[in-house]
């Protein structure tokens, strides 16, 4: 999906929260108005609804004053919130980035070195404990463009969210590629338990440390694997199978930009930004 897409997509899920709001507090509000304050079970029954009356004629007036006070209150703060997400909904279409931490926190626990080997979980509501692949990272190594790692450049992606800006975490557009450099990675995998048409090459991401260390960034999808089938253009291109049972040893690549994501620091990562309990880190000793 390209940043335009997601971004409409998330500016049309803001418009329609910001009306959900002011929806449910017009419906709290008018509920509160037509509703009796105060009644008891009893009093419901008509036991002693006339006792009542006649008992506390002001209260009834007073209730409903304060009842429309909290509608009131209750719709200025609808609005203050759907202003909000307003603002922040203009915001996104501006180009502002969307900020979200989950499943960005770097955790030393997770960390697997090369040439280790992982199960990695694809949870159904039915098996929420399947292990789908097992995965190793055999080795990694940086050239400074993928014909001095030996690929046809024809096969290699130079078009769409390739490179992420580790602030902004806004693809960078458009990639001038003659100054990043081309992380090719070594990676071994087995089918467990998937049937065909449930891989797809970018459940792998390369992240790389803030520089602050506490959390990961993610680089950009791949831009080259060496199982694809499809052309570079096809939306397919990332989707590709391995019977279950076996094994298949796959060269995927990524550009890297240098100056934002050290090489010290970065990881090949499953389930990047997803549950912490399914991710797993390679760190690559570039």
């Amino acid at each position: 999906m390209s940043v335009n897409n997601r971004k409409w997509t998330t500016f049309t899920a803001a418009i329609s929260l910001a009306c959900l709001c002011v929806s449910l507090s017009a419906c709290s509000y008018s509920t509160k108005q037509d509703a009796p304050v105060g009644m008891s079970s009893q009093e419901e029954s008509g036991n002693s609804e006339n006792a009542s009356s006649q008992e506390q004629p002001d209260n009834s007036e007073k209730a409903g004053s304060q009842v429309e006070a909290e509608g009131s209150a209750s719709a200025d703060g609808a609005e203050e919130k759907s202003e909000g997400i307003l603002s922040r909904a203009q915001g996104i279409l501006e180009g502002e980035p969307v900020e979200s931490s989950a499943g960005k926190e770097f955790r030393q626990d997770k960390v697997l070195q090369l040439g280790e080997t992982a199960p990695l979980g694809f949870p159904t509501v039915d098996n929420p404990k399947r292990i789908g692949v097992e995965c190793t990272v055999n080795a990694a190594k940086l050239y400074n463009n993928p014909k001095e790692a030996g690929l046809d450049e024809k096969k290699v992606q130079t078009e769409g969210d390739l490179l992420y800006d580790i602030e902004t975490e806004i693809p960078v557009s458009p990639l001038d590629t003659s100054k990043l450099s081309f992380l090719l990675c070594d990676v071994s995998i087995k089918n467990i338990s998937l049937d065909l048409g449930e891989l797809n090459i970018t459940m792998l991401n390369v992240t790389g440390l803030t520089s602050d260390g506490k959390e990961l960034r993610h680089t950009g999808l791949p831009a080259y694997y060496s199982e694809a089938v499809y052309e570079l253009d096809d939306r397919h291109f990332y989707d590709f199978d391995i019977p279950a049972g076996q094994s298949v040893d796959i060269k995927i690549g990524w550009w890297i930009d240098l100056e934002q994501y050290k090489k010290e620091n970065l990881y090949v990562t499953y389930n990047f930004g997803g549950d912490y309990d399914l991710q797993s880190l390679w760190k690559l000793d570039l």
